[in-house]
């Protein structure tokens, strides 16, 4: 133990050496600026492990169905890392609109009348060139539920839906009333 923190003093002395004496860039001409980006990069990256990357709260209504996630799907007991740059939720929601790509998708609409008169659209990406499920009988299909106002447009379900021709399925995403252009009855 003693030889770790003599080796660490003696490196922590090598460096506040170079930085003083041999790195002349950064602020007011000196290695300042340098030991400044180092040490706010240091600590942020110490924050963001301890504060921001964490394990997901599981929240169910019995033992049961928790241990069947957790055995079937054991995503959900992993540590989340979300993006080092914009790890918080409300920016990355401002944010999306201008980092998003949104991938190529044609749909076939489907309008269902519903008992009380008005109507559901669903949109359909049947898949038809699918090497993987080539009999449309048997292929998969993803129902994708949108958000709140969300539509088939949105660029998370359109990469949903191009994820899911990747692996040979068709894809029906349910538009909520009203939102994607039908008239409300």
């Amino acid at each position: 133990m003693i030889s770790l923190d003599l080796n660490f003093n003696i490196l922590t002395r090598d460096l506040s050496h170079y930085l003083e004496n041999q790195v002349k860039v950064g602020l007011f001409g000196s290695g300042v600026g340098l030991s400044l980006v180092l040490g706010f990069s240091a600590a942020y990256t110490c924050y963001y492990l301890i504060s921001v990357a964490k394990k997901p709260q599981l929240i169910s209504g019995g033992k049961t169905f928790c241990q069947f996630l957790k055995e079937q799907c054991p995503v959900v007991s992993e540590t989340y890392y979300p993006t080092f740059w914009c790890w918080e939720s409300r920016i990355q929601t401002l944010l999306r609109p201008f980092v998003t790509a949104k991938p190529g998708v044609v749909y076939r609409n489907e309008l269902i009348k519903a008992a009380d008169g008005g109507q559901i659209s669903v949109d359909w990406f049947d898949n038809d060139d699918s090497l993987s499920y080539p009999d449309p009988t048997t292929r998969p299909t993803v129902l994708l539920l949108p958000g709140l106002t969300g539509t088939s447009r949105e660029s998370y379900i359109l990469h949903m839906v191009q994820q899911s021709r990747d692996l040979g399925y068709r894809c029906v995403v349910f538009n909520n009333r009203g939102v994607s252009g039908e008239t409300l009855l």
